[in-house]
């Protein structure tokens, strides 16, 4: 199977997409919290992580600085539809409904979430709503591909356990994070930050392959 030059790039864009993701989730939900406080039981660690942060909290209102923080972090979700893409063409020899069905519904759950986020932060919370849905078709798409994953052996079996782990693992770091979309987008984030290191190096691609039912 030949592996098309794009793909990489794809990769490389996912890659960016979860560091971003991943370093701006701690000044994003923080900002959340300074903005809005009392909306929320604060998480734990706030209070010790709040100091350090300052510099990053103070660039305007606090409501100026997590809706900024808002506006660059939603990008991420576009940042990870190429990697998607990328896989699914990986995909390309074999029928699987359930390979179809994570592909289609990762790239619903990926627009819907970006344009949900979007309107949360550029039009005062109108799409707070549309982005829940879409981080839950997300969840759904991530498990059906991590089995579509597990089945056809086209990247290592432990990537498709790492995509299955996501929708628990929202759950987990919703809690621990205790803000909306970063903490349900972190495990995510570091899933496709690890996808993304594998489409770029070719580590693991099973470049013959013979079909599947």
């Amino acid at each position: 199977m030949n592996i098309p030059k794009w793909i990489s790039w794809a990769g490389l864009a996912a890659m960016i997409g979860g560091i971003l993701a991943s370093i701006l989730t701690p000044p994003f939900a923080v900002a959340y919290f300074s903005a809005y406080p009392g909306y929320d039981i604060p998480p734990f660690w706030l209070q010790s992580v709040r100091p350090m942060l300052r510099p990053f909290l103070t660039f305007g209102s606090s409501v100026e600085v997590y809706n900024t923080y808002g506006r660059i972090y939603d990008f991420v979700y576009l940042l990870w539809l190429p990697a998607v893409f990328g896989l699914h063409h990986l995909h390309q020899v074999f029928s699987s409904r359930i390979e179809q069905w994570g592909f289609g519904l990762l790239v619903v759950g990926l627009l819907a979430t970006f344009i949900g986020v979007a309107g949360d932060y550029w039009a005062d919370g109108a799409g707070f709503l549309l982005s829940l849905l879409g981080l839950l078709i997300l969840y759904i798409g991530t498990t059906l591909y991590g089995v579509a994953i597990l089945r056809s052996n086209v990247i290592p079996r432990w990537c498709g356990w790492l995509l299955v782990s996501c929708l628990p693992g929202a759950f987990i770091f919703t809690w621990l994070i205790g803000h909306l979309p970063s903490g349900p987008t972190f495990p995510f984030a570091v899933s496709w930050l690890i996808l993304g290191y594998i489409l770029v190096f070719k580590k693991g691609i099973q470049r013959e392959q013979h079909g599947a039912g």
